[in-house]
């Protein structure tokens, strides 16, 4: 038992879980009235931002791949991240 609590991707796998646990709480504490708040919905973007960096390092194991993978898979996530926020600023 005590390896598995030592074990790095358990900790990541707990900060996942935080993460979720605060984007929903963050989206129901400012967002119950339907309104479109900028902060919320940033601070929420750049959560699944960082949890989807962090999936794909630890779990989909990126991290061990060759320079040109990280950096694509980087690339991708940031892409998406500026996408999302510039969809959301625009419409």
């Amino acid at each position: 038992m005590g390896s598995y609590l030592n074990n790095r991707l358990t900790h990541v796998w707990a900060f996942l879980t935080a993460i979720t646990v605060a984007s929903w709480w963050i989206g129901q504490s400012r967002g119950a009235t339907f309104q479109l708040d900028a902060m919320v919905t940033l601070t929420v973007l750049l959560m699944a931002s960082v949890k989807a960096q962090l999936v794909i390092q630890y779990f989909m194991e990126v991290r061990s791949a060759p320079r040109w993978l990280k950096q694509t898979a980087y690339g991708w996530n940031i892409g998406l991240l500026l996408l999302l926020t510039g969809v959301y600023w625009l419409g």
